[in-house]
């Protein structure tokens, strides 16, 4: 992970305000210090959409929650992490806002939404995403994937990983999905991931137009 594909501020404290709801102010006051990220408890990030946290700090976040926390617990505070970081965009950006009231074929207004943010990360949608709309389907193909990229680095295949572990770019997916669940309902599911061998984390978004 570079500190150009590192957390922004908002996606960050996203993650801390997630951490706090599941394990209360005390519990997350003790992961943090677990993970030496005692800053983090006086001075948290702001909600900054373009300030960067460093590279360090947040290995040392997701790190420490599934030190502590488990795969598992990991994956629960994640997931929502994930999902708040996308809600805290939409409430800090008019341009969202005015995707989501647009008098457009909810399926083109999902497809714009997941567009926007693969763009907004860095990607290029016309490479990275697939629209299968014989299956109701969106696929999104990270070879990159920002949560597990430390990891990976470290160890081709880490041990411990049965599953696909990238909970927090789930919460991304299924928080994008959910922009739109007034004409559209959503389920994400993360199909491959590079913590257990394979080339990619893929992100398989179905969706139900209502």
């Amino acid at each position: 992970m570079t500190q150009e594909s590192s957390l922004t501020h908002l996606a960050y404290r996203s993650c801390l305000d997630a951490l706090e709801e599941v394990l209360g102010k005390n519990g997350m006051i003790s992961v943090l210090r677990f993970a030496n990220l005692e800053e983090m408890i006086e001075n948290p990030p702001d909600y900054d959409p373009d300030a960067r946290v460093s590279h360090e700090d947040v290995t040392r976040l997701f790190t420490g929650v599934r030190d502590i926390l488990g795969d598992a617990g990991y994956g629960a505070v994640m997931y929502r992490g994930g999902m708040k970081m996308i809600k805290n965009v939409v409430s800090h950006s008019a341009p969202v806002q005015a995707l989501i009231e647009m008098d457009l074929d909810p399926v083109e207004k999902l497809k714009l939404g997941y567009s926007a943010y693969l763009t907004n990360a860095g990607y290029d949608p016309e490479k990275i995403m697939e629209h299968l709309s014989e299956k109701n389907e969106i696929v999104i193909h990270r070879e990159d994937c920002t949560e597990c990229d430390d990891l990976i680095q470290r160890d081709e295949k880490p041990d411990g990983f049965s599953r696909p572990s990238c909970a927090f770019v789930r919460g991304i997916m299924k928080g994008v999905g959910d922009c739109f669940k007034r004409e559209v309902e959503v389920s994400v599911v993360e199909e491959a991931c590079r913590l257990i061998g394979d080339d990619e984390c893929r992100y398989r978004v179905t969706y139900q137009v209502k």
